[in-house]
């Protein structure tokens, strides 16, 4: 069997993903996303001691995000231990203004952008919890 039939007789396909991300305080998260990355963002879900649960964020604004107009730019956000290593590989158009906003917002946990797995250009962001985002063009 071919590649393409192998496909076809699947019957189905993905018509997005996106990423989760574990964080031990999702409020202080969201903020972060929000304020260095300019983001949007909200927590959705809380416990019984208003530990958020579940919560989200994403480059567009949850109306737009929430339209079905675009495919998923989401990362969603669950309660748990970070992982402190690279958790997302991330497109961007225009790598230089990403890393100029990151940095004017006074972060300064991200790399100078390199050429780095099989990308010509990429610049790594440590987020507030200790995970790495690797942004690429």
């Amino acid at each position: 069997m071919d590649k393409l039939e192998k496909y076809i007789n699947r019957g189905y396909s993905v018509a997005e993903t996106e990423m989760i991300y574990f964080s031990p305080n999702m409020d202080q998260t969201v903020q972060w996303f929000c304020d260095t990355l300019g983001w949007y963002g909200n927590v959705l879900d809380r416990n019984e001691e208003s530990i958020g649960t579940y919560g989200f964020v994403s480059d567009l604004p949850e109306e737009i995000m929430c339209s079905g107009a675009i495919m998923g730019r989401t990362i969603h956000i669950w309660q748990g231990e970070a992982s402190e290593r690279v958790v997302a590989f991330i497109r961007v158009k225009n790598i230089k203004k990403l890393r100029d906003y990151v940095i004017t917002q006074g972060w300064d946990k991200i790399s100078e952008i390199c050429k780095s797995e099989g990308t010509s250009k990429t610049c790594y962001v440590t987020t507030i919890d200790g995970s790495v985002l690797c942004f690429y063009e």
